[in-house]
């Protein structure tokens, strides 16, 4: 029996968080998995998702460890389990994901991505390369930004089998660790026996080879000590092995440096002499090299490089001091290659000869500095004329070059043209120097410069003055005017725009600032790039600015509402609702009545989220004078709503509402409320649930059925009681349509 401690449970705060968001992603999975990704219930569910993690990750990011059943928060997990923490958890662990970290919120179209690829199916990911690679910035369906928000670590299967094919885990771990420390003879009888074992068999060595690649990291110092560690100790442990045993060990070690790159191989070679017997070690082994391992050596390193270079050529002659057999080797390695399609380049022969050259040739690094050596390998290449060479210091030059590169060219440019814009005083001239500046805002907007754009923009807008100097005929304000208002409804915006995407918080202060200095000109364009934007940081900045131009910004969106494309029309009713006022009603009532579906769903939902009885008055007026067809949309666009906000207007339709008039309209604001739940909703379900009129059965019926149903679908035990008194106390037709959604309740109540 196990004698460590039980972790703690995980704290009150952090279990909350972890739940939220297991709920939230939980149901967003299905989601997206159910339906395409436009469709309503796919927007309201990310957007759900965004503004929760954005709550739970606000102080801290949420790293949780994956188990089968399980997601753990520093190793611990909440006391009481909770299904969705189960659910997510299993589908993540079908994806081997093994660590969730969240850092922040993103956007819908990055958590659109990701839970597509966590609801797909497991064997499709793996196929593709695993979740891991997907989520990467190789594997395409991630971005930058995306990372930096959300990552994502796979358990590596591969890696874990083939670390356990060497042996005992723990003895490796020792091996690994002696490897590469300062003191490898203090390894144990266990470790030592387990080397000697992997040594002397093949796969195991080269196994054994990239799991040291790995641990070294790149770092190829560390990688050289390590492997000349190993040669020393596994020369020494095969020593008292019989010939043919130990003959085949120092083959295998062999084999192994003639698979390294030229640069780790030469690191080797170049460090054995400062270590006590590493010399002679490694030319134990060095001396077992098959001059077909050698050429093989030679023409994978030359391929991979594009060429010979200088710690090819020390490896090389390290390995064939001889210069005859070197020149041997080398011109098989040649005939090897040029018979490959890397030899049938056009390239190759100039390449080959040159390599051929440096490959064969006598080396004297080994007299002379690293630095040195490493200037004087490249001096063939870099010869130049006496005339050529330049008696100023380097930082001169450094500093000379600063200020013609292109960025510095740009700014100069810039800055030349903005003197001009204040400094020029004639009218004419000055309206000439405005197209200019009007063309290169465009220009500086198109490539991201945001900053020197708004300094134009400033500038322009300064030359205006008042509005009574606007108007003076061929003066510079009216010349002002005239390029603001072209900059207003030119291409600029949409650049501007397209900044935001990638260009973070400073990126959308500039955005910002450029549209305020351009004035309400620029709400037309604003809206209609709005309409048409998918991205939500976007569409969440051009809000932001278009509600900042107040009145001017009402007044341009009023003018949208006549719009011929759809998109602009449903853009102008959700920012009138954004204006957060009552004063866009009349307008909202003719949005009621647009043939767009969509747009009356806009105006709908401005309505509901009015809060206000000359909203719903507006409502109640389009629905009982409107034409049946114009009814029946705007019926089933009430339908749509699961906001909460919806209840009071459904309460006030169906107190206002004649139901033996407008049945339909009457039938939709209880779906509605069935729709959207809570406790005030029962009441009058329950009122509508009583209703009699008992000249006209068929519509009583209807609405009883109606109502029974929406009580139903609220899940509430207050609702449930509801159907069971009527069940009980009712008249013949209340028991009737209780009975029938009682029996479809069954024993979930």
């Amino acid at each position: 029996m196990s004698n460590a401690p039980t972790p703690e449970p995980l704290d009150s705060a952090r279990v909350a968080r972890l739940i939220a968001f297991a709920r939230t992603c939980a149901a967003a999975v299905r989601a997206v998995a159910l339906y395409p990704a436009g469709h309503p219930a796919v927007e309201s569910v990310l957007t759900r998702l965004v503004d929760t993690v954005a709550t739970i990750t606000a102080s801290e990011p949420l790293c949780a460890t994956v188990l089968p059943k399980q997601l753990l928060i520093d190793g611990r997990a909440p006391a009481n389990p909770d299904p969705a923490l189960a659910e997510l958890a299993a589908l993540l662990h079908e994806q081997r994901v093994s660590d969730l970290t969240v850092r922040d919120a993103g956007d819908a179209t990055m958590w659109l991505r990701l839970l597509g690829l966590i609801g797909r199916p497991p064997e499709e990911i793996r196929e593709a390369g695993g979740i891991g690679h997907l989520w990467s910035e190789h594997g395409g369906m991630a971005t930058a930004a995306h990372l930096r928000s959300v990552e994502m670590r796979e358990v590596d299967y591969e890696r874990m089998l083939r670390h356990r094919s060497l042996g005992d885990a723990l003895t490796v771990e020792e091996i690994f660790a002696r490897l590469g420390s300062d003191d490898p003879e203090a390894m144990d009888p266990a470790a030592q026996a387990l080397l000697t074992e992997i040594v002397g068999d093949a796969e195991k060595l080269e196994l054994f080879g990239l799991q040291l690649a790995e641990r070294c990291a790149g770092d190829r110092a560390a990688h050289a000590k390590a492997l000349r560690h190993l040669v020393r100790q596994a020369t020494e442990l095969v020593s008292d092995l019989d010939g043919a045993a130990q003959t085949e060990s120092l083959r295998n070690l062999a084999g192994l440096l003639t698979s390294l790159d030229a640069a780790t191989l030469a690191e080797v070679l170049r460090g054995s002499a400062t270590a006590e017997g590493g010399t002679d070690a490694l030319q134990a082994v060095t001396d077992l090299v098959e001059p077909e391992e050698v050429v093989d050596f030679v023409s994978r390193s030359v391929v991979a490089e594009q060429g010979a270079s200088q710690r090819l050529a020390e490896a090389f002659q390290a390995l064939v001091p001889d210069i005859d057999e070197r020149r041997q080797l080398v011109s098989l390695a040649g005939r090897q290659m040029s018979d490959s399609p890397f030899g049938q380049t056009d390239s190759f022969a100039n390449m080959w000869e040159q390599a051929e050259s440096l490959l064969t040739s006598y080396s004297d690094e080994q007299y002379v500095g690293e630095e040195y050596a490493h200037e004087l390998s490249f001096a063939r290449t870099q010869a130049m004329e006496v005339e050529q060479v330049s008696d100023d210091p380097p930082d001169r030059i450094a500093s000379w070059l600063s200020t013609v590169d292109d960025p510095s060219l740009r700014s100069l440019d810039s800055q030349l043209l903005l003197d001009l814009l204040v400094l020029e005083s004639d009218a004419h001239r000055w309206r000439d120097i405005a197209d200019t500046v009007c063309a290169h805002v465009g220009d500086l907007t198109l490539a991201g410069d945001l900053e020197w754009a708004g300094r134009f923009v400033d500038a322009l807008t300064g030359a205006r003055g008042s509005q009574t100097a606007a108007h003076a005929p061929d003066s510079i304000a009216q010349f002002a005017t005239a390029a603001v208002d072209r900059l207003a409804t030119g291409p600029v915006l949409g650049h501007a725009l397209a900044r935001l995407t990638d260009g973070g918080d400073t990126a959308a202060t500039q955005v910002r600032q450029l549209c305020t200095a351009l004035g309400p000109g620029i709400v037309p364009a604003l809206a209609t790039a709005l309409a048409a934007e998918g991205d939500a940081r976007v569409r969440r900045t051009a809000r932001d600015i278009l509600l900042g131009f107040g009145a001017d910004g009402r007044y341009a969106v009023r003018q949208l509402l006549d719009a011929p494309e759809w998109e602009v029309r449903q853009a102008a009713a959700f920012l009138l609702r954004e204006f957060g006022d009552n004063e866009g009603l009349d307008e909202l009532k003719r949005l009621l009545n647009d043939t767009e579906p969509l747009v009356q769903r806009e105006a709908i939902t401005a309505m509901i989220q009015a809060e206000d009885e000359r909203a719903y008055q507006v409502m109640v007026a389009v629905l009982v004078d409107g034409e049946k067809r114009q009814r029946g949309t705007l019926a089933k666009q009430l339908t749509a709503q699961r906001d909460e906000r919806a209840v009071p207007l459904c309460r006030y339709l169906l107190s206002h509402i004649d139901p033996r008039t407008r049945r339909d309209v009457y039938v939709a604001a209880l779906d509605t409320l069935g729709s959207v739940g809570g406790d005030a909703v029962v009441e009058p379900l329950r009122d509508a649930l009583y209703q009699s009129d008992w000249w006209a059965p068929l519509r009583t019926r209807t609405i009883r059925k109606a109502a029974a149903q929406a009580l139903r679908r609220t899940r509430l035990q207050a609702a449930a009681q509801v159907l069971r008194d009527a069940a009980a106390q009712g008249s013949w037709g209340v028991r009737a349509a209780a009975r029938a959604e009682l029996a479809q309740i069954g024993g979930r109540v």
